[in-house]
Parts: C-alpha cells; structure tokens; sequence
C-alpha cells in the first residue's frame, strides 16, 4: 500500500480560483495567457514520443489520485488493428495544471509558478511496448515552459520511466516543484516557499537553508527519495535487461528445439530409408542364391547330357 500524504497546500493570493474538476468528454482549459503556439505543441509532442524507453497498470488508483485528477488523452488515431511497432506508443496522456485538480504536489506546483509568473505545468505520457513478452511502461516526460516576459525564464523539460501514469505524474508533480525551487532560488529565498526542496538542472538535491523548526529534516527527506527513485530506476532497467535476456534464451530454446525435431525426423526417415535398402540387399541377394543355383544345375544338366552323348553304347 503506498503511504502517499499530502500536506496543506501553500495559500497565495494572486492565485485564481480552480476551474470545475474535468471530466472523461471535457478537454482542459487553457488560459489566453498559457496558450502555446502550434509549433510548440508539435515540438513537445515529438519530444515526449521521441524518448527512447513505456507497465501496464493493472492495480487500482492510489487514494490520492481524485475524480478531478482524470486525465485528457490526446487525441491520436485509433491503434486499433495495426500492426505495431517495438517501440510504437500504444497509449498516451495529457495532464495540464490550472484546472482543478488535486493531486499530491499539483497545488504547491501550481503556487509557486503563479508566484514566479510562469505558465501551467503541462505533463505528457507515452506507454510503449519496447518489453518483448513483459509488461508495459510509461515514459513521462514534464514541461515547465519559461517565462516570455522580462524578467524571462528558462524551460524546465525533463523525462524519466515509471511503471503506470498514476505513479509517473506524482513523481513528475514532485520533481518539477523541486526543480522550479532549484532554478528560482534567488526569488523565493523571501517568500512562503523559501524552505521548499530544490533540485538542480540534473535532478540531483541541493543544499537547502535550516528550517527554524526542522531545520534539515525536509532536505535529508528528498535526498533519501532521490537516492530510492535511482535505486528503483536502476532496478528497472536491470529487470528490463534481465527479461530481454531471458526472453533471448527462450527464443534460443524454441530454436534449439525445432532444430532437435527436424533432426529427429531427417533421422528417423534416413533409418527408414536405411533398413529399407537393407531389406533391399536381401532379396537381391537370395534372388543371386537362387539364380546361381539355377545355373549350376544347368551345367551340372548340360555336362552330363555331354558326356552321355559322347560315351559309346
């Protein structure tokens, strides 16, 4: 059972109100202000397939994941009946911030790019099938985009590989408002968020000022989280690897295998063939036999049948 907790989100004044929840048939809303070009969102896009390594969840949503929380899948021809590729996306997700969900980390994220004047966090996910006979994963791939107006900021876009959507977004929600913090030290070291983790542009924790109350605590939290997701990643791509193999092997054996039975039956018809000539031999040799005694009685005829007739009466 997973021990998920979220904590209060962190109150801001200039944050607007929550749009209704979304719905399965209702698209989210976006902004005049969040709304990208066409360009951006192919370029997102291509990048969130392009990824290179997608687990087919079969276990029931985490109790931190709400009904406001469903997702928008993006709107892609239906897969269904084609052929498909290795490394073809069979499934994809959309999850933009902004329209009132509450998923674990999504209100914190949400105030503090209000706060720093940066656009919704956008989330995509592609499950691909790149596990010859195994399960099915997720690549998740997070979209910070800056800020276009001075004082500009830079776009925070990073991917990584989880086992189903649901777990992918928190670690995602979790990440990108450690990184957000990482990258705008500077402007929340004076507000509400200045104790917030923060995460470089790699990922990696950075060192963060004492709590008055907690002083360390929360950083040594995030570092040993971060230390568990390599831990996991690690694990992963190790039983990916060892699952590859062992499906190589099988392969192999099936080969083998095959191989051994067309042995056997080439065997088996070489035998048949083998007794069936020496079956063969045999009756031409008994037929030898018995034309050789044949000949040898009509010489034994014809020599006394000679020799009779040359003996006087």
């Amino acid at each position: 059972m997973r021990c998920y907790k979220r904590r209060a989100p962190l109150s801001n004044p200039s944050t607007p109100p929550h749009s209704p929840p979304l719905t399965a048939s209702q698209p989210p809303h976006h902004s005049p202000d969040s709304r990208r070009s066409k360009a951006n969102r192919e370029l997102t896009a291509a990048e969130a397939l392009q990824q290179s390594p997608g687990n087919r969840s079969t276990s029931a949503p985490p109790y931190w994941a709400s009904p406001s929380s469903t997702s928008t899948p993006s709107t892609l021809p239906s897969l269904a009946g084609a052929a498909m590729e290795p490394n073809e996306p069979i499934n994809t997700k959309f999850y933009q911030l902004g329209n009132g969900g509450s998923l674990i980390f999504e209100h914190d994220l949400n105030a503090v790019s209000n706060f720093l004047g940066r656009p919704h966090p956008e989330f995509h996910g592609v499950q691909l099938d790149d596990t010859p006979g195994g399960e099915l994963q997720w690549v998740i791939t997070a979209d910070l985009r800056g800020k276009m107006e001075p004082p500009t900021s830079e776009r925070i876009l990073f991917s990584f590989r989880e086992s189903n959507w649901l777990d992918g977004l928190a670690r995602g929600l979790q990440e990108a408002l450690a990184r957000l913090c990482g990258q705008n030290v500077v402007r929340i070291l004076a507000s509400r968020y200045a104790h917030l983790v923060r995460r470089d542009a790699a990922g990696v924790p950075m060192e963060l000022q004492p709590h008055p109350e907690l002083r360390h605590h929360a950083e040594h939290l995030d570092f040993m989280l971060y230390q568990t997701q390599r831990d996991l990643d690690a694990t992963r791509a190790y039983a990916n690897q060892t699952h590859a193999h062992i499906t190589e092997q099988g392969e192999a054996i099936k080969l083998l295998n095959n191989d051994r039975k067309s042995l056997r039956q080439q065997r088996a018809k070489k035998d048949a063939t083998i007794r069936r000539l020496r079956a063969r031999i045999a009756s031409l040799e008994a037929t030898v036999k018995a034309q050789e005694d044949q000949i040898r009685q009509w010489r034994m005829t014809t020599e006394a049948s000679t020799f009779r007739e040359e003996t006087p009466s």
